[in-house]
């Protein structure tokens, strides 16, 4: 099968091109230079995705995976004009591309994030709540890619809290830096957000079995654990052999953010492998190593 990733060079991208180079025929979409071990599993094509020249890319495929996403997604409104550019726009020019290029079948890695806090595990069927101009950029795409039903399977993968060793700047190893380093967690109400994490590897599986099937519409992408941000802490604390300093904070918003993946389990037939704390294990061992190396020679 021949496939297009962008955000191939990110992190759920480069998790995805070495879990499908080996099987299928990818063409990579990439701001950044591939690492070398993923050199040879996809012919690469590096440009911004806000500059895309479609000429670059090939006259017929088989499917596009979306996973690239606005960088910004944390600036508002100083960021809104990049997030829509690489969230909303280049969406509409790649959904063109792969109409054109006569795919049969397109995805687009979206976020649990569009639904808003709710007392119990949100369903695809619950109706979108979003909070942020990058979440409403995110839930713009959805409705673009649904748009195209009648030329090609469309798919949406909402996930919730991806992790894994070499992430940087999101929920979870953030605060593995920070219990790492014995810097203050401040966690919104205690005991914090019920979130159900999944690992890296386990969030870039879901879409060959959903590629090779007649699968169609949105899915929900979690793990099966569910955890509280301070039972989260406390877990990365054991792993690390340290004590989190944590204080509490006034919560601005109740409830919590799970996934019902029932969906995902039954029409799909994926199901998480690795546990959360066998993940958080991978994580801390690689941001112990990190933050070893960053401490200049004279210091250790």
């Amino acid at each position: 099968m021949r496939i297009l990733i962008t955000g191939a060079g990110g992190f759920l991208g480069r998790h995805l091109v070495a879990q499908l180079g080996p099987q299928h025929e990818l063409v990579a979409v990439s701001r950044r230079a591939p690492e070398p071990e993923l050199a040879d599993l996809a012919k690469w094509v590096q440009c911004d995705l806000r500059a895309l020249d479609v000429g670059q890319l090939p006259a017929r495929i088989d499917a596009v995976i979306h996973l690239a996403q606005s960088s910004r997604y944390r600036e508002f409104p100083g960021g809104a004009e990049d997030m829509f550019a690489v969230n909303v726009e280049s969406t509409f020019r790649l959904l063109e591309y792969a109409r054109a290029a006569s795919a049969s079948a397109f995805a687009l890695a979206s976020t649990g994030g569009i639904y808003g806090r709710s007392p119990t595990p949100v369903r695809e069927t619950d109706p979108a709540q979003p909070t942020t101009f990058y979440f409403r950029s995110k839930l713009a795409a959805e409705c673009l890619v649904d748009g195209y039903a009648d030329h090609f399977r469309t798919l949406t993968f909402r996930y919730f809290f991806i992790y894994g060793p070499g992430q940087e700047r999101m929920l979870i190893p953030t605060l593995a830096t920070k219990v790492i380093a014995g810097e203050e967690i401040v966690i919104e109400g205690d005991p914090g957000l019920r979130i159900n994490p999944i690992y890296v590897d386990d969030a870039a599986r879901i879409f060959e079995p959903a590629l090779m099937s007649a699968a169609t519409g949105t899915f929900n992408v979690a793990g099966d654990e569910q955890v509280t941000i301070t039972e989260l802490v406390e877990l990365i604390g054991d792993t690390a052999g340290e004590r989190p300093l944590v204080r509490y904070a006034t919560a601005d918003a109740a409830g919590d953010l799970v996934a019902d993946v029932s969906r995902m389990r039954e029409e799909l037939g994926v199901r998480p492998q690795v546990p959360l704390a066998e993940g958080l294990r991978s994580l801390v061992a690689r941001a112990t190593s990190t933050s070893v190396r960053d401490v200049p020679s004279r210091l250790r």
